[in-house]
C-alpha cells in the first residue's frame, strides 16, 4: 500500500468538475473521489459535466484482468486506444445500490494489452465475409453493429483516498479488494491532468524532476497530442535508507548512454548533495561534444571534478573559462598494472614507434600486487613474480620515478650471486646484508627499493659472465633460463647500452603520483563531499580502464565500510556509473569474496553505495544482482531470450514483448523504486549546454 501527497493535487482539485449528485456519497471527498466523480456515462447530464472520455463497459472482471466492450466512436472520441494504454475502471453510482456507494469513490487502473473477440465475433465475421463477397453497401444499422469490439486489460491496481496527518492523500494498492457484477462498471480514458497526477503520485519528494514523457506507441497519434510528463524522485537512483541499484538494458545506440546522462543530470539538479563517480570510457560525459551540445561537466561545472589519463582542452571550454581536467595520476609502484598499462597505451601518442629493444618490456602485462602468489604455497611463483617486478621497478627508478620511500622489496638470488653482490665495494654499504651459519657475508632476501637499479645492473653483468652456472644462475627444473625473455629485455633497457635505455620512460613521469599522493583516496573524498567525479578513460586500453575502475571501487568500498563501522555514514551516498556492466559483474557469484564488483553488488547497498549500470544483455549478469536491482530501464532488445529474462520481473510481464518491437532511441520501458508499475516512457534528450544563471560564477566549486 502506498499513500503519498503530491504537489499537483491542490491545483487539480480546483479545476475538476464534479457531479453534484455524487457528493451524497461522501461528505469529505479526497483527490481520488474528485477524479472518480469527474467521469460518468449518465446520459441525463449535460456539458460541462459529461466528458468525452468514455471508452466502454466491462464484459468480465476478475482479480487479474478485465474484458472491455467498446466501439469505434468511443475510441475515436478518446483519441484512440493504443496498446498499453492506461484506463480507469469505476463503479457507476447510477447503477449500484446505496450500499455500494462507498466503493464508487475508487478507481481501478488497467493496462490495455490486446484485442479479443466479442461474444458474437463469429457472427460478425460471417457478416463481414458476406459483405465483402457481395461487395454490398452496408446500411446504417449494420454499420453501427459492426463497429463494436472488445479489449483485454490487465489490472495494475486501485487508487483510493488515503489519510495522512488528518488530510486526504492519494493511496494505491497493487490489487483490488473486491469486485461486483461487471455491468456496474464504466471504463474511461483519463484526462491528461488526471493521468499525470496518478502516475506521478508515488514520490514523497516535494520537488520531483522530469525524466521524460509517457509514450504508448512509436507511431505518432493522429487523434491525440497529449504529452504526459513523467517525474522521478532522485532518491530512487541515489538511495534513501540504503543504496539503490539501477539497470539499463538494450542494444547499442538505442539510448542507454543518454538515459545514464539524464539520471546523473537529475541527481545534479537535486537540492540534496549526492556524490557520484562516473567511469567515462569515451569522454562524452567529461568533455564538450556536438551530440549533447555540451556535456554533464559543462552543464554543472561547479558541482563536478574531472580526471583524465590524457587531459584535453576543447576550444569551446577554454573560451568559457572551464578548467582543464586534472591528470589521473597513479603510483606506478603500488599499481604497477595500471602504470604499465598507461605507458603501453599512451606510448604511440607520447613518443611514437616502440623501439625493437623495448618491445618485450612494453608488451609485458604485469599483474596487480595483490595477485602475487603466496610464498608459503608457491615459493617459486613468489620469487619469479618479484624478480620481474623488481627489474621493472629498477627501470622506473632509473627513469626518474620517485618510489616515495625506501621500502624493502623481496628479491632473492642463488648463493654465489648474493655473495658477489655483498662483496661489491660500491654496493655493500647500501645493501641489507646478513651472515650465514658458515660465516659467509651475503645479501638479505629483502633490499631497499632505491638500490634496485644498481643491484640489477651488477646482476646482469654477473649473469652474462656466469649464466647457467650452478649456484650462480641455475636453470629451472623445466630447463629454462634463469631470466625469462621479458626479464632479459628489461635488463638490456636498464643497462642502457642500446638507445636511450630507461630514460625513454621519463616522458610518463606526469602520470605518476608523487610520494604520499593517494589519487583514489582523493576521488573518494570528493564524492563524499557531494561532488560528481568524472574519470575519463577514453585514452586507456581495456586493462587500464578495468584496473583503474577496480582500484577506485576498492578505495570507495573500504572508506564506506569504515564509516559504517563507525556509525558515521549518516545521509552520505555515492552513486557509481558503469557501462558494459557484463564485463565487471560476472554471472558467476562464486567470486564474491575476491571480486570488488560482486561485493558492491551484493553488500554495497548497506554501505550507501548505489549503482547505475548499463549492458546489452540481462542474461549475462548474476541473477542475484538482477533480483536486487530496484530500478530497471529497458530500450530495444532483439532477442527472445532477453525478453524471457525480462518477463521474470512481475512489473514487466505484460509489456516485455514490446522491447523487441520498439526501435526508437530513448523509447524505454521503465520501473523505478517509487513507481510500482512499469511505464512506456520517452526519455528526454539530455541537454549539456552551458547554463546562464544571472551573475552566478559557474566556474568555481560550490
Amino acid at each position: 500500500m502506498k499513500e503519498t501527497p503530491h504537489r499537483f493535487v491542490d491545483q487539480l482539485l480546483e479545476n475538476t468538475d464534479t457531479d453534484p449528485a455524487a457528493l451524497q456519497i461522501s461528505a469529505a471527498p479526497g483527490p481520488i473521489s474528485h477524479i472518480a466523480r469527474h467521469y460518468t456515462s449518465d446520459k441525463k447530464r449535460k456539458a460541462p459535466y459529461l466528458p468525452d472520455n468514455l471508452l466502454g463497459f466491462l464484459l468480465s472482471l476478475s482479480y487479474e484482468d478485465v474484458t472491455i466492450i467498446t466501439c469505434d466512436p468511443w475510441k475515436r472520441n478518446c483519441g484512440g486506444v493504443p496498446r498499453n494504454s492506461l484506463v480507469l475502471v469505476k463503479l457507476s453510482p447510477q447503477k449500484v445500490s446505496a450500499e455500494e456507494y462507498i466503493f464508487c469513490d475508487r478507481v481501478i487502473m488497467v493496462r490495455i494489452t490486446e484485442s479479443v473477440p466479442t461474444p458474437v465475433a463469429s457472427e460478425i465475421q460471417q457478416t463481414i465475409f458476406q459483405i465483402h463477397k457481395a461487395q454490398a453497401n452496408v446500411d446504417m444499422i449494420t454499420n453501427k453493429e459492426l463497429q463494436w469490439s472488445a479489449l483485454k486489460g490487465k489490472i495494475i491496481g486501485t487508487f483510493y483516498d488515503g489519510e495522512r496527518e488528518e488530510s486526504k492523500v492519494i493511496g494505491f494498492g497493487l490489487d483490488v479488494d473486491t469486485f461486483f457484477a461487471p455491468h456496474f462498471y464504466e471504463v474511461f480514458v483519463p484526462t491528461s491532468d488526471h493521468l499525470q497526477l496518478l502516475i506521478n503520485a508515488f514520490s514523497d519528494n516535494p520537488e520531483p524532476l522530469e525524466i521524460g514523457f509517457l509514450r504508448y506507441t512509436e507511431t505518432p497519434s493522429i487523434a491525440s497530442d497529449r504529452k504526459i510528463q513523467i517525474f522521478v524522485d532522485p532518491s530512487d537512483f541515489t538511495g534513501k535508507s540504503y543504496g539503490h541499484r539501477t539497470a539499463l538494458f538494450g542494444k547499442t545506440r538505442f539510448g542507454k548512454s543518454n538515459t545514464m546522462k539524464v539520471i546523473a543530470d537529475t541527481n545534479l539538479q537535486s537540492s540534496v548533495s549526492i556524490g557520484q563517480i562516473i567511469f567515462d570510457p569515451s569522454g562524452e560525459y567529461t568533455y564538450w561534444n556536438e551530440q549533447d551540445r555540451g556535456c554533464l561537466f559543462v552543464r554543472h561545472p561547479g558541482k563536478c571534478i574531472r580526471y583524465s589519463l590524457n587531459p584535453q582542452e576543447p576550444q569551446i571550454e577554454k573560451s568559457n573559462g572551464l578548467q582543464k581536467p586534472d591528470i589521473l595520476r597513479v603510483n606506478f609502484f603500488k599499481q604497477p598494472d595500471v602504470g604499465h598499462g598507461i605507458i603501453s597505451e599512451l606510448w604511440p601518442t607520447e613518443i611514437g614507434r616502440i623501439p625493437d629493444y623495448m618491445t618485450s618490456a612494453i608488451n609485458w602485462e604485469p599483474d596487480a600486487l595483490d595477485k602475487c602468489p603466496d610464498k608459503n604455497n608457491d615459493a617459486s611463483g613468489f620469487n619469479h613474480f618479484w624478480r620481474t617486478m623488481a627489474i621493472w621497478y629498477a627501470i622506473l627508478i632509473e627513469a626518474g620515478f620517485e618510489p616515495g620511500s625506501n621500502q624493502l622489496v623481496p628479491i632473492s638470488f642463488p648463493k654465489y650471486t648474493k655473495q658477489a653482490l655483498a662483496a661489491d665495494e660500491n654496493l655493500k654499504a647500501h645493501l641489507k646484508l646478513k651472515e650465514t651459519k658458515s660465516g659467509d657475508i651475503t645479501t638479505d632476501a629483502h633490499q631497499p627499493i632505491k638500490m634496485l637499479p644498481a643491484i640489477y645492473k651488477k646482476v646482469y653483468a654477473l649473469w652474462k659472465e656466469h649464466r647457467d652456472k650452478k649456484d650462480w644462475f641455475d636453470k629451472s627444473s623445466e630447463g629454462s633460463s634463469y631470466f625469462s625473455t621479458i626479464e632479459e629485455g628489461m635488463l638490456k633497457i636498464l643497462e642502457g647500452q642500446i638507445g636511450t635505455g630507461a630514460k625513454k620512460f621519463n616522458r610518463f613521469l606526469k602520470y605518476h603520483a608523487a610520494a604520499g599522493t593517494d589519487i583514489f583516496g582523493a576521488i573518494v573524498e570528493h564524492a563524499l563531499k557531494g561532488k560528481t567525479v568524472f574519470i575519463d578513460l577514453s585514452m586507456g586500453d581495456e586493462n587500464v580502464r578495468k584496473s583503474l575502475a577496480r582500484q577506485i571501487c576498492q578505495a570507495l568500498l573500504r572508506q564506506m565500510m569504515l564509516l559504517f563501522s563507525q556509525n558515521s555514514l549518516s545521509n552520505r551516498f555515492v552513486v557509481l556509473y558503469f557501462e558494459e556492466a557484463h564485463i565487471l559483474f560476472p554471472k558467476d557469484d562464486r567470486a564474491l569474496g575476491e571480486d570488488v564488483y560482486n561485493k558492491i553488488a551484493k553488500e554495497g547497498a548497506k554501505f550507501h553505495i548505489s549503482m547505475v549500470y548499463a549492458t546489452q544483455s540481462m542474461s549475462t549478469l548474476s541473477p542475484d544482482l538482477l533480483k536486487n536491482t530496484e530500478n530497471i530501464i529497458v530500450t530495444h532488445l532483439d532477442d527472445d531470450r532477453e525478453v524471457r529474462e525480462l518477463e521474470h520481473k512481475r512489473a514487466f510481464r505484460d509489456i516485455a514483448a514490446d522491447v523487441e518491437r520498439i526501435t526508437s532511441k530513448g523509447y524505454v520501458r521503465m520501473k523505478t523504486l517509487s513507481l510500482p508499475f512499469a511505464l512506456p516512457v520517452q526519455i528526454r534528450k539530455f541537454d549539456g549546454s552551458i547554463k546562464k544563471e544571472g551573475n552566478l560564477d559557474l566556474k568555481k566549486e560550490n
